[in-house]
């Protein structure tokens, strides 16, 4: 490379994006169809450690379900996710979802495959939706911080995204989700 060609070189170097975790776009429709189990549910609690190779950090939460939306019924579901902190040693892991005690969550969930009894967040962050009021009524909201979504048939990445996204009355998020788990209309 030439000397003159090294700051352009930089500067694309330094302005390429940074896409964050890249899950495929679904809809919600989409994600219910996809996920085995659908549940609503608070978070009790969460805890992390090593894998067995002590090369990777997990956090594991509990929610106890209120409703199980789609799959068999539950009445806890132990969630593993990536990342964590041990022993003032952490992993973080772009795009996944964060768990607070107290949260009242919709978790679009798949077996973790290498864990029995233990489940996976589809689609990551993407995979969770909150349930919550600030002043008003209860509202569904999703964190898609440090995601970026992959579109259908190879027409590229979304860039990141980085502020929640709004979704709507609690209630009829969750009619919307019954009703797509029961196979209604989309």
């Amino acid at each position: 490379m030439r000397l003159r060609s090294l700051p352009t070189a930089l500067a694309l170097l330094f302005c390429a994006p940074a896409f964050g975790t890249v899950v495929m776009a679904l809809t919600l429709e989409e994600m219910t169809a996809m996920a085995p189990v659908v549940l609503h549910g608070t978070v009790r609690r969460s805890f992390t450690g090593w894998d067995d190779a002590h090369r990777s950090i997990w956090t594991w939460t509990e929610v106890e379900v209120q409703e199980t939306l789609k799959g068999a019924p539950l009445r806890t579901a132990l969630v593993k996710q990536p990342g964590g902190v041990v022993d003032g040693i952490g992993q973080s892991v772009s795009g996944a979802a964060t768990f607070e005690g107290g949260e009242e969550v919709v978790l679009f969930l798949e077996p973790a495959v290498d864990e029995r009894n233990a489940f996976v967040v589809l689609a990551m962050g993407a995979g969770k939706v909150t349930l919550e009021s600030t002043l008003g009524p209860k509202v569904a909201r999703r964190n898609l911080a440090g995601l970026s979504f992959a579109r259908h048939g190879g027409r590229g990445v979304t860039g990141p995204v980085a502020e929640r996204e709004q979704l709507g009355a609690a209630d009829a998020f969750l009619k919307r989700i019954r009703a797509a788990a029961k196979g209604g209309a989309r």
